[in-house]
């Protein structure tokens, strides 16, 4: 019984891990291509206060829908829905 619960464990172990493996290579995006993005979804770049000298992380894109009183909420939904798409389109 010990066995059977240890060879389980392990091999959903492995599995996560294998699934964690594939996420694929991280974007790097210069300022213009994260600006026509952004202008794209009809948002603004607005800068972060971060000084990285990488784009994504200085500046963030706020759409135009995501300026009202729930900002931060609306915002972070729409940023979901979208990488969720993208998910589902590119097969993960």
């Amino acid at each position: 019984m010990r066995r059977s619960i240890l060879a389980s464990a392990l091999a959903a172990g492995l599995l996560t891990a294998g699934a964690c493996a594939t996420l694929g290579e991280p974007v790097t995006l210069n300022m213009a291509e994260l600006t026509q993005r952004c202008e794209d979804r009809g948002g603004t770049i607005r800068p972060t206060g971060a000084g990285t000298g990488r784009a994504q992380t200085d500046y963030v894109c706020q759409e135009a829908m995501a300026r009202g009183p729930l900002a931060g909420r609306i915002q972070a939904t729409g940023d979901l829905s979208r990488a969720t798409s993208e998910s589902l389109r590119r097969g993960n």
